[in-house]
């Protein structure tokens, strides 16, 4: 697994194959092994790289303990740098789909084109549902105990059991802190803050081709998408959170499709 010394933190990433890139961007206290099956399947025609991001998977922990989507957004800027990559297609699951719009935004024209799976970028009810339940979240002796449950209410009966298991297993190796850091923002914006930042990531998806591909339709949040990035190509396959796991053909059709019609 290649590695990348960043000023305060060592990143590692998988990379496969040759050919038009496809970045691969994995959620909150996930990491890059969700994403093996999905760039095995495209790395004959495609050179794929899936970073872990910092303090997640491989990745170290940084050394001033940095969560910012600022610093988060570099780091994949700074990995394609490394790996050779221009005009990369971003695929972001949840929060890394989230990550993926904040590269449209800070770096317009950086990305041929943006996926952005299972993750509404209107931050407003998130934060709204997420504060609800903050001292769950931010206390150090129930946040576990909050993840588990939060992961187990987002797969179904339709995620294999090896896939189960990968989840699991990173969703309990990432550390608490790191899982609180990377929501911190959720809790100290004010909701004016909330607001614009997400004002901001739904219009970054118009500066390059964009798919959002969800797990269940929402016909409010689809009709924003469209009414502030109007290109936007909307995709619903419905299964729990990790599309790309429960319905992994339905997914990969749907990605093979949109990377086809670029220009």
């Amino acid at each position: 697994m290649p590695t990348l010394d960043r000023p305060t933190v060592t990143l590692n990433y998988q990379e496969a194959g040759s050919g038009p890139p496809i970045v691969f961007l994995h959620g909150w206290c996930d990491g890059s092994a969700s994403w093996a099956a999905t760039m095995a399947a495209f790395a004959a025609a495609h050179h794929c790289v899936a970073p872990d991001m910092r303090g997640h998977g491989e990745s170290g922990m940084p050394r001033d303990h940095c969560f910012t989507s600022e610093a988060l957004s570099n780091d994949v800027v700074a990995i394609c740098s490394a790996a050779g990559i221009t005009s990369p297609v971003l695929v972001g699951h949840s929060y890394g789909g989230f990550i993926a719009a904040e590269v449209a935004r800070r770096f317009p024209g950086f990305a041929r084109a943006v996926v952005v799976e299972d993750q509404p970028l209107n931050l407003r009810p998130f934060t709204a549902q997420m504060r609800a339940v903050e001292f769950l979240i931010r206390s150090p002796d129930t946040h576990m105990a909050f993840r588990d449950q939060l992961f187990e209410g987002m797969v179904t009966e339709a995620m294999p059991e090896a896939d189960r298991a990968i989840i699991a297993g990173l969703k309990s190796k990432t550390p608490v802190d790191v899982g609180q850091a990377l929501w911190s923002a959720l809790f100290e914006f004010t909701e004016d803050e909330i607001a614009a930042r997400s004002d901001e990531l739904l219009d970054a998806l118009g500066n390059q081709p964009t798919l959002v591909v969800d797990s269940a339709p929402s016909a409010e949040y689809h009709a924003e998408v469209l009414r502030r990035a109007p290109g936007v190509k909307l995709a619903v396959i419905r299964s729990g959170h990790w599309v790309h796991l429960e319905r992994p053909a339905e997914f990969r059709a749907a990605l093979q499709e949109f990377i086809a019609e670029l220009p």
